[in-house]
C-alpha cells in the first residue's frame, strides 16, 4: 500500500483528509490496485513544454492532443505508455477525474498510482465540508473502477512494469532531501548556541557559495547524465537546483565551520575587553523567547563595538565592566572565539 493511511472509505473509494490549523487543505482519494505499476500524472506546465524542447525530458505522447496538451505523464514504463495510448476508457477516466474542479471547490493536483493504489490529491477550496466526500466519492466512483480495470486487465509480469529510471530518481531526490535536512538540523544547532562562534560568518558563506555552486554543478551534470532524458529528468533537476541547492550551501558551510574550529590547533588569545552596554530583548512570534546580550568594545580595531549573545545564567553573573574573550586563527583562517569568561584572573 502507498504510505498514508485512510480515515475511511466511502462508494469503493479510500479518504484522508489532510488538516492544518483546524482547516482541510487537501484530500487524498484512493482506490487499490495491482501493486506493480508506478506512475504519476499532473497537469502540464509551461515549464515541462520548456524542457521538452530543449530535449532534457522526453515524455511519452499518446496521439490523444487534449491529453496530452493538457496533462503531463510521468513515467518511462514502455508498457504502460502503451496501455495509455491504446485505452481510450484508460485516458477518458483520467480527463474527468481531472476536470472535477468545475464542478466543487475541490481541485485536481496530481495523480499517483504505486504500492497497490491509485489516488489523487484534491486542494480544497473553502466551502467544502467533511460531510462533502460523499457526494464526491460518488460522482467519482466510476472512474476510478474503469482506471483500475484497465490497469488490472494487463496479464504482464511485474519485470514488464518495471520502470527503468524510478530508483534513479528516487536516490536522487533521496539524497537532495538528506542534504537539506542535515544543513538546516546543522544550522538550527549552531544558531541556538552560544560559544564557540565564528566572529564574522560571511567569509564562511562567501566561500561556503562558492564550492557548493561547484558541488552543485556535478551533482545536476550526474543526474543528467543517469536519467537521460527521462521523462522525471527535469522534475529531478528542479528539485536539486532549490532544495539540493539549499542543503549543500547549509551542509558545506556547517562542515567549513566545524572544521575550522574543531581542527584548529592555533594559541588561544586572550582578549579583555570594556562591556559597554548589556541588554535583554524578547522576540516576537508564537514562541517567544527572551535573548540575552553583552556588547563590548571590539578588541580587533577598537573602532566599534561587537555584539554576543550568551545564556541568562552567565548574563545575570556578569558583575563587573569587562569580560575576557578567548579568540582562537581558525583551521580554515576564520577567526573565532572558544569561549567567553567572566573573571580574567581565572586564566
Amino acid at each position: 500500500m502507498a504510505k498514508w493511511k485512510p480515515e475511511g472509505s466511502c462508494h469503493g473509494l479510500e479518504y484522508l483528509h489532510i488538516v492544518y490549523k483546524s482547516k482541510i487543505k487537501s484530500i487524498y482519494l484512493g482506490i487499490k490496485c495491482t501493486d506493480s505499476v508506478n506512475f504519476s500524472i499532473k497537469r502540464q506546465s509551461w515549464l515541462d513544454n520548456v524542457f521538452k524542447s530543449i530535449g532534457v525530458s522526453n515524455e511519452f505522447e499518446t496521439k490523444d492532443p487534449e491529453f496530452d496538451d493538457s496533462f503531463y505523464l510521468i513515467t518511462d514504463n514502455a508498457a504502460l505508455q502503451r496501455l495509455i495510448a491504446s485505452s481510450e476508457m484508460l485516458r477518458l477516466a483520467i480527463k474527468n477525474i481531472m476536470r472535477r474542479e468545475r464542478t466543487t471547490d475541490l481541485k485536481p493536483k496530481q495523480i499517483y498510482c504505486k504500492n497497490g493504489r491509485f489516488w489523487v490529491v484534491f486542494s480544497v477550496g473553502g466551502g467544502y465540508e467533511t460531510a462533502d466526500i460523499e457526494h464526491v466519492s460518488l460522482s467519482l466512483q466510476k472512474y476510478f473502477n474503469d482506471v483500475v480495470s484497465s490497469l488490472n486487465k494487463e496479464t504482464l509480469s511485474k519485470s514488464a512494469w518495471i520502470d527503468p529510471f524510478v530508483i534513479r530518481a528516487a536516490l536522487f531526490l533521496a539524497v537532495s532531501s538528506g542534504l537539506a535536512i542535515n544543513g538546516v538540523v546543522q544550522w538550527v544547532r549552531s544558531y541556538f548556541g552560544y560559544f564557540p562562534l565564528v566572529l564574522d560568518n560571511s567569509p564562511v558563506f562567501y566561500d561556503a557559495l562558492k564550492y557548493s555552486a561547484f558541488f552543485l554543478l556535478i551533482f545536476l551534470v550526474v543526474a543528467l547524465f543517469s536519467l537521460r532524458r527521462s521523462a522525471r529528468t527535469h522534475i529531478v533537476l528542479l528539485e536539486l537546483s532549490t532544495v539540493g541547492a539549499l542543503g549543500i550551501f547549509l551542509s558545506t558551510a556547517m562542515e567549513m565551520r566545524d572544521i575550522n574550529m574543531e581542527w584548529d590547533r592555533s594559541p588561544p588569545q586572550i582578549h579583555n575587553v570594556a562591556i559597554v552596554n548589556k541588554y535583554e530583548q524578547r522576540s516576537s512570534g508564537r514562541r517567544k523567547r527572551t535573548h540575552y546580550y553583552v556588547v563590548v568594545k571590539d578588541w580587533r580595531c577598537q573602532c566599534g563595538n561587537y555584539k554576543f549573545e550568551m545564556s541568562r545564567a552567565m548574563y545575570n553573573s556578569i558583575g563587573g565592566d569587562s569580560i575576557s574573550v578567548i579568540q582562537k586563527s581558525g583551521y580554515l583562517g576564520y577567526p573565532w572565539i572558544s569561549q567567553v569568561l567572566l573573571n580574567p584572573h581565572n586564566f
